[in-house]
């Protein structure tokens, strides 16, 4: 492997992720990598195409990333074509010719491809080793970027009669688009390999100007050498911000879909080539542009969801020097990808997956948490989190609030409990509040139980929070466990500060409620869940706990939007359970 790997691509040692992934495809183990932009991914194909000889079959979604991998392979001495419209008759006949003549190493092609049944054939005669999906979360329908193609293809793979290996890659996949393509291209729960998302050379910022673009004017002619992609969500943007770039001598070019192609592969390659610093561009542009030097990537607007800001984002820095990624929010960014989402033709349960990403992505705007460790958390909810120290809410000068007396409460608490919980339950317990599960557990009994009667549900969800992306809690699969890092917390060696946080007139916790509940409403619900219990065969509490049902009942939401943002609802139960909810919340608030 380290020959193959010195011999073609000149580096002596292999990136996080990349030996782990190519070592199960050796084994012929069909893998999932999940590795960051910039992470090496190609290698994790191309090194065992290499090694396993035969012709590698790249499936790849767009005409220039295949171009640009075919193009460096070759200058490496390796054999690689691909197929698809940007070529004449008689150029595919020759490559056709070469692939039955076992010439080509490396063959990439659109999934559409698969579409022709004379390409079937042509593949039926080969000599493949190995498969590989690129930008794997294409596959599913909750990727950002799917693409129904890429579903329809994996059938047409799996009925090749070669005995082949496949492998899948992706740099940005959240936990249920990772499950979904596994299912799809039958890869076993032991054969996914990630590597953490952090790129500690990316500085993230989030600023909420009004003056967007005099921001972009200074910014670019502060940064006058460096190269940059300004990302815009429509195309009249785009100009309008290029023609403003022009007029202030900022040498810049564009890219969106309503160009042609030509006009396309021109401005690419003016930025590729230097030939321009900066392009001014839709999410059309970026996949697969092999230009390592990109020092900033400016959101000129809002994403639609998480996914699609940290791969662009991430098209900054692949050179590993610091680079810097900044989304310039105005709250009129919501309401376009509301009404883009809303004039959706995409069924319901699409159109309310994607107002719950945009939600993820309002709040990544708002948050005061590090902007990194958000993202980690996004991604890899069970991965440990730690302050980047450089991002925007690092940086800034508001966690004034001491917060070390709570924190010591808090992780006492936590210590004291006879099994590992959740927030919810930690809070309850704080918070001296009464359920049969508390009760079962005996928590009623701890000297914590009520420590902390006299802070409220978010007063508590901030700090816990706080400690979490502090690194002193960790979580796995929801449930909170301590850090050794705690140690240092209760030896007194280390503080603990937040931004401050508004306090409501302080009153005694009443045992078994919270403060503003409807216990009316929360009787009904309380029957709500027990009708699902008997019809489902599964515990009340495994629904919704005492806990959730009382946020229901305080907060009455009407949408599943406004459900997704409270403790204990999860995407599952949002589509399952919450219909029989939303019904019995609206039906009672008609009567009052």
């Amino acid at each position: 492997m380290e020959s193959t790997l010195s011999h073609y691509f000149g580096y002596d040692t292999y990136r996080p992720g990349q030996k782990e992934i190519i070592s199960r495809v050796l084994d012929h183990k069909n893998v999932l990598g999940v590795l960051p932009t910039g992470g090496g991914k190609s290698i994790c194909y191309q090194v065992p195409g290499l090694m396993l000889g035969g012709t590698t079959i790249v499936i790849s979604p767009l005409i220039s990333l295949m171009k640009d991998q075919v193009d460096q392979l070759k200058a490496m001495g390796i054999r690689a074509a691909y197929l698809n419209s940007s070529l004449t008759q008689k150029q595919q006949k020759e490559i056709e010719t070469q692939l039955r003549n076992g010439e080509i190493q490396f063959l990439y092609v659109a999934p559409e491809r698969f579409d022709n049944a004379y390409f079937i054939s042509l593949l039926q005669q080969l000599s493949i080793h190995l498969v590989a999906f690129d930008e794997a979360h294409c596959i599913s329908k909750w990727g950002h970027d799917f693409r129904p193609s890429y579903q329809d293809v994996i059938h047409k793979v799996f009925a090749l009669p070669q005995d082949f290996t496949i492998v899948a890659l992706t740099a940005t996949a959240t936990i249920e688009v990772q499950k979904d393509i596994m299912e799809r291209l039958n890869i076993g729960k032991n054969d996914e390999v990630k590597t953490s998302t952090k790129r500690r050379n990316l500085v993230f910022q989030v600023n909420p100007t009004y003056q967007r673009q005099k921001f972009v004017m200074e910014y670019v002619k502060e940064h006058k050498n460096a190269a940059g992609i300004i990302y815009c969500s429509t195309r009249k943007q785009v100009e309008e911000l290029h023609e403003a770039l022009q007029s202030n001598d900022i040498n810049s070019t564009i890219y969106h879909a309503g160009l042609t192609n030509k006009e396309r592969e021109a401005a690419q390659n003016d930025f590729v080539y230097d030939r321009v610093r900066v392009v001014v561009a839709t999410n059309a542009f970026g996949m697969g542009i092999d230009k390592s030097n990109v020092r900033f990537v400016i959101h000129y607007n809002m994403p639609g969801d998480l996914e699609s800001y940290y791969q662009e984002a991430g098209r900054a820095g692949r050179d590993g020097l610091n680079s810097d990624c900044i989304l310039l929010f105005s709250e009129r960014d919501i309401g376009l990808h509301q009404y883009f989402i809303s004039s959706s033709k995409a069924d319901d349960d699409y159109k309310d997956k994607m107002g719950e990403k945009l939600t993820k992505m309002i709040l990544y705007t708002k948050t005061k948490k590090c902007l990194e460790a958000t993202l980690v958390h996004y991604f890899e909810p069970n991965e440990k989190l730690e302050e980047c120290e450089q991002c925007s809410n690092c940086v800034i000068e508001n966690k004034t609030y001491n917060m070390t007396d709570e924190a010591k409460m808090i992780v006492s608490c936590i210590a004291r409990m006879k099994q590992k919980e959740s927030y919810s339950v930690i809070i309850q317990v704080l918070r001296g509040e009464d359920s049969d599960y508390i009760r079962y557990c005996d928590y009623n009994e701890l000297s914590t139980h009520g420590i902390m009667k006299n802070y409220t549900t978010s007063e508590l969800s901030h700090l816990i929070d706080e400690l979490r992306f502090k690194g002193f809690l960790n979580e796995h699969d929801e449930i909170l466990t301590c850090d050794q890092s705690v140690k240092d917390l209760l030896g007194g060696q280390v503080e603990i500060f937040t931004t401050p946080f508004k306090r409501k007139t302080r009153e005694k916790v009443n045992i078994n409620t919270v403060e503003g509940v409807d216990r009316a409403l929360f009787d009904e619900l309380i029957g709500v869940r027990k009708q699902l219990s008997e019809s489902l065969s599964i515990p009340p509490v495994s629904i919704f706990s005492d806990f959730t049902l009382e946020e229901f009942a305080k907060r009455k939401p009407e949408t599943k939007q406004e459900m997704i943002l409270i403790e204990g609802v999860g995407s599952y139960k949002l589509k399952h359970y919450c219909p029989m909810f939303l019904e019995k919340i609206q039906s009672y608030k008609s009567k009052i």
